[in-house]
């Protein structure tokens, strides 16, 4: 490998860690429902002051509200937005496992919701029930294999031409390496075909 190779391959893996980074804050920016399980008098989001909130209570917050509040167990994601559950990712498992073949619909921030799950759930171990364990080698088990059949399923549709009918099937970080992939195959057949 040159010189030059090895920079632009550097490039590509210094562009795809930014690239994660800016789809995990357009994550932690999106607005998810959640569920209140204790009263909380105020909450003051970006200057702006809500509530007070009841148990029971509905709000629509960024996530990154949500993630401190999931923290100190005030909230609950809302069963409707939580396609980061342990019980969403077995389903989008067994799918995966019985069609190999079909590219299944992926929340667009799936990927950076699990991250970050996984995140928050290692963060704390110190007062961890055995439950919290599980969910986490459950996650640790799950994703790296939903990675690896959608890799060969993306690369499937890199190659086909069908982005622009699947790229909406995709998450955000899929899409993305969808297009890096055709620009790659396109200018590799292009060079080859000289």
């Amino acid at each position: 490998m040159t010189l030059s190779e090895m920079w632009e391959l550097m490039k590509l893996c210094s562009e795809a860690n930014d690239m994660m980074k800016r789809f995990e804050m357009l994550f932690l920016n999106e607005i998810r429902e959640c569920i209140f399980q204790k009263p909380l008098p105020e909450l003051n989001v970006s200057g702006q002051k809500l509530g007070p909130f009841k148990k029971g209570d509905r709000a629509n917050l960024p996530n990154w509200v949500i993630e401190k509040l999931l923290i100190h167990d005030v909230v609950d994601i809302a069963p409707e937005d939580a396609y980061d559950s342990v019980r969403r990712l077995q389903n989008l498992y067994r799918e995966e496992e019985k069609q190999p073949h079909k590219l299944q619909t992926f929340q667009p921030f799936l990927y950076a919701a699990f991250s970050r799950k996984l995140l928050r759930l290692q963060s704390d171990r110190t007062s961890m029930d055995p439950r919290k364990y599980e969910e986490i080698e459950k996650l640790q088990r799950m994703v790296p294999f939903l990675v690896e059949t959608r890799l060969s399923k993306i690369l499937r549709v890199a190659k086909s031409g069908a982005y622009q009918e699947k790229r909406k099937q995709m998450a955000h970080e899929e899409r993305w390496l969808c297009e890096e992939l055709i620009d790659l195959l396109s200018g590799w057949r292009q060079r080859i075909l000289e």
